[in-house]
């Protein structure tokens, strides 16, 4: 299915729901990390939260539902607010390579580009979640938007 949702970012994860039960989490940040609103969150392997890894992996803790910058404090001086990746959240993302969103795309599950956009030419998956993709927005305010166009889906697992 082809969707026109007129919701255009460059970067960034946009939740197109409503928060509901099991509502925000929240993660110390480790030191000299800025995490950006809409990009996806992993645990650095120490207990803090990055967002500097760019494949989806059994880290990945969800997308920041606010900026959270630690550039100047210690590891877990501040926390970041997680929209967790429950499957029932669907999100609008920009795709960043290496292809224009096609039909072909729908019911497949792709991985990151970077921490706030996907890859539909990558569909592994290392361990974790992956981007399910249950329809697409290439209209023309889309594409002039991002030249790659925009997936709409929800974080799930490999059967």
């Amino acid at each position: 299915m082809t969707v026109a949702l007129k919701r255009y970012k460059a970067s960034g994860f946009t939740l197109l729901d409503e928060i509901g039960p099991g509502g925000l989490r929240s993660y110390p940040v480790a030191t000299t990390v800025k995490i950006e609103a809409g990009n996806a969150v992993h645990d650095n392997g120490s207990g803090y939260a990055t967002d500097a890894t760019t494949a989806l992996a059994a880290s990945f803790l969800g997308i920041a539902a606010a900026e959270a910058d630690n550039t100047s404090g210690e590891d877990g001086a501040i926390n970041v607010l997680v929209i967790p990746p429950l499957p029932h959240y669907r999100f609008i993302v920009p795709c960043a390579a290496d292809n224009v969103m096609a039909q072909t795309d729908i019911g497949t599950m792709i991985d990151l580009e970077a921490a706030g956009t996907v890859d539909n030419s990558d569909a592994t998956i290392a361990g974790g979640p992956g981007f399910f993709v249950d329809a697409i927005d290439v209209s023309t305010e889309a594409i002039a938007a991002n030249t790659y166009g925009y997936a709409i889906g929800h974080f799930a697992y490999a059967a």
